[in-house]
């Protein structure tokens, strides 16, 4: 008879990850710390480093927490290369597309390679969801904020 192998993860190896997050988050903290934070209505340059280090640091210290009180694993299953591939093409289309071609063509173009990842996504959904998105970004982006973006083209 054989022995069935254990599945049990050392403490030291759960509690790795949210503790790595803590020591990041506190030195990203260490480095904004001179950096005036200013108010919410009058934000300075530090205040956002302070929020994000304090963010991760906060769920640094959960993820450790939740390992030390022994919760259950979630089980992620198997890497999702597809996925993978897709988003980060779609990232790398819209960085390319953005300063020649403008908002709109590199944002529909990015949301559409993206959409490839669900291998369930058939093109009327593709064109559907990419044009709703882009005339959201569009509205947002040039409309409601006013930023200098070119929007088709230089």
């Amino acid at each position: 008879m054989q022995k069935a192998q254990s599945t049990e993860v050392p403490l030291w190896r759960r509690v790795t990850g949210g503790a790595a997050l803590v020591a990041f988050g506190a030195a990203m903290l260490a480095i904004s710390w001179s950096y005036p934070a200013g108010t919410v209505v009058q934000m300075g340059p530090g205040y956002m480093p302070h929020l994000i280090s304090a963010g991760i640091m906060l769920f640094g210290a959960v993820i450790v927490l939740a390992d030390l009180r022994g919760m259950e694993a979630f089980d992620a299953g198997p890497m999702q290369f597809r996925a993978l591939g897709f988003v980060s093409a779609a990232i790398a289309i819209f960085v390319v597309l953005i300063e020649p071609a403008g908002l709109v063509p590199a944002m529909f173009c990015a949301v559409a390679v993206s959409m490839l990842a669900d291998n369930r996504t058939r093109l009327p959904g593709i064109l559907i969801y990419s044009s709703a998105v882009t005339l959201a970004g569009w509205f947002l982006f040039i409309v409601a904020l006013g930023l200098p973006l070119s929007v088709f083209g230089r």
